[in-house]
């Protein structure tokens, strides 16, 4: 799975974490600020991502985080089967792996998910402010099973 944010232009209601105040490709990236606690949200069950049952993914993108203050996370969560109930909560901590601001920087993780984790999971991918006191963008996201 990829997305650049650009194909989702019309198609999402509309949301102020969609934004083309800044870009790593196209027009589009996703933003939280003090205003936007969650930006939109990737939601899909786990046997539509794959075929066969996944061992985890690699998670990457690229952030941009105008100073420290935009340590916001890429999250991704793995619920139970028709439930909200939590079996996996992970992700990035954009300010531990962003060093230089006001640029594009990848970010990455390898997440490996629990046994649990089964065909009816929905699996979320979303861009959380977590405290953040400073704006932070996410753009290119990437999924790749891992081996």
């Amino acid at each position: 799975m990829s997305n650049d944010f650009e194909s989702i232009v019309g198609w999402a209601p509309e949301n102020k974490s969609l934004t083309t105040e800044r870009a790593h490709s196209g027009r589009y990236s996703l933003k939280v600020d003090k205003d936007t606690e969650f930006s939109l949200t990737y939601d899909v069950l786990l046997g539509k991502l794959s075929a066969k049952r996944l061992r985890g993914v690699k998670l990457e993108a690229w952030a941009y985080l105008p100073n420290a203050g935009g340590d916001a996370k890429l999250g991704l969560v793995i619920n139970a089967p028709n439930s909200e109930q939590t079996i996996l909560g992970e992700g990035i901590q954009l300010g531990e792996q962003v060093k230089k601001y006001n640029e594009w920087v990848k970010v990455s993780k390898d997440i490996v998910f629990p046994p649990n984790a089964e065909y009816m999971s929905h699996m979320k991918i979303f861009l959380w402010r977590a405290g953040a006191s400073a704006p932070a963008y996410i753009d290119d996201i990437t999924l790749t099973p891992l081996d």
